[in-house]
């Protein structure tokens, strides 16, 4: 027979009770009934003490203030591609950042759409919301009407406001004059503002005075169109995100017929990405023409090439055959590095196109623009021939 052993812990109920359990006719809640009767056996020093133990931390707000949920946090400043055309806007508004006092309080951006105003905007609000644990209010066009009242109750607890689209407001009158109430208690208060559209504050012309003087008093910074060299950035970048390389002349194609903004080089992008995975074939020149042509006319440059082409010919009396020929003489050679010129500088496309196109090497191309713009600089009346011509 063997020993009887020590009874475990759950054996230490109450027999007595047990024994009694069918004279309650009420069903015994064993697990409720247990743990009472062990807290009740139990010594004090045995009982692990709940508010002792380790609990997870609740999750706390630090800051009383979030970022708005229209901010992009994607956008910020180490990922906007600077280049001749919008370097100055970027410096501008970076400085913001560094400075402790505010030296430009109101800031107008103004470019057209895709050149990077927004992300600008966005870069600025991420990075000041990164600074200061004051309020970040950012809204899109009329929201800055609409919405003011119920975002900025106390304007001391706000850092800096962001009204981004103004053209909504800048071709509705009727709203203008709420707009320089709200722009005036902003600007009373301290408040740093950043605005952004697409006019000038010289060209608003259906704006009333009070609003276009408001926006005039900004320091206003313009992105410029963007030229070939930042358009082959940002076709780089975009295909380092898109996990997509194009071939270098499909690469010229794009950027020579759509780097009028950063949405027209993505939506081309995207285009060829998507046939390529498709029909798993590498993508040409011939079918990235063809894939390209319902974007919109992608030969427009080339047609507006022969149009300054034709029209060089007719100022300067020469034969059009006479420019793509190896013809030396002095007025040929003239009118060829004016057309050299006008379609580097003013239409945008590479030396090497055009050196294809004229049957040149490159460095013959440079050669013609260098003389062509060290002329306009001397002579004024051949600056107004380039304008003309233009």
């Amino acid at each position: 027979m063997q020993n009887k052993k020590s009874s475990p812990r759950a054996a230490a109920i109450n027999k007595k009770l047990v024994r009694n359990r069918a004279q309650d006719e009420s069903q015994l809640d064993l697990l409720s009934y247990i743990s009472n009767q062990n807290i009740a056996v139990s010594r004090p020093s045995n009982i692990t003490c709940i508010s002792s133990a380790k609990r997870p931390k609740a999750i706390t707000r630090n800051r009383k203030f979030s970022l708005p949920i229209n901010v992009d946090r994607n956008k910020v400043f180490k990922n906007f591609i600077c280049g001749e055309s919008n370097s100055r806007a970027y410096k501008v508004m970076e400085s913001t950042l560094n400075s402790k006092n505010i030296d430009y309080q109101i800031i107008y951006i103004c470019s057209l759409s895709g050149l990077g105003k927004s992300h600008l905007l966005y870069a600025t609000a991420n990075a000041l919301f990164e600074k200061t644990a004051k309020k970040i209010c950012y809204f899109h066009g009329k929201e800055f009407i609409y919405n003011f009242d119920a975002q900025v109750e106390n304007l001391d607890s706000i850092a800096a406001v962001f009204v981004d689209d103004l053209d909504e407001i800048t071709y509705d009158i009727d709203l203008q004059d709420r707009f320089s109430r709200n722009f005036d208690l902003l600007k009373r208060s301290g408040v740093q503002i950043f605005l952004a559209g697409s006019i000038l504050p010289k060209h608003m012309k259906m704006a009333n005075a009070k609003y276009a003087n408001r926006v005039g008093g900004a320091l206003v910074e313009k992105i410029n169109k963007i030229d070939r060299d930042l358009a082959s950035k940002i076709l780089d970048n975009l295909s380092t995100i898109h996990n997509y390389q194009l071939s270098p002349d499909v690469s010229d194609l794009l950027v020579d017929c759509f780097h009028y903004h950063v949405y027209g080089l993505e939506s081309a992008l995207l285009k060829l990405k998507s046939y390529s995975e498709t029909f798993s074939s590498n993508v040409d020149i011939k079918i990235a023409l063809k894939e390209l042509k319902i974007l919109g006319p992608v030969l427009d440059k080339n047609i507006n090439s022969k149009k300054i082409i034709c029209r060089v010919c007719e100022f300067y009396k020469v034969d059009v055959e006479d420019l793509f020929s190896k013809n030396r003489k002095k007025e040929v050679s003239f009118a060829r590095h004016v057309c050299m010129y006008i379609l580097k500088d003013r239409n945008g496309l590479s030396l090497s196109r055009i050196a294809r196109l004229f049957n040149r090497d490159h460095t013959s191309v440079l050669y013609g623009v260098n003389k062509v713009m060290a002329e306009i600089q001397n002579n004024k009346k051949f600056r107004k021939d380039i304008h003309e011509l233009v």
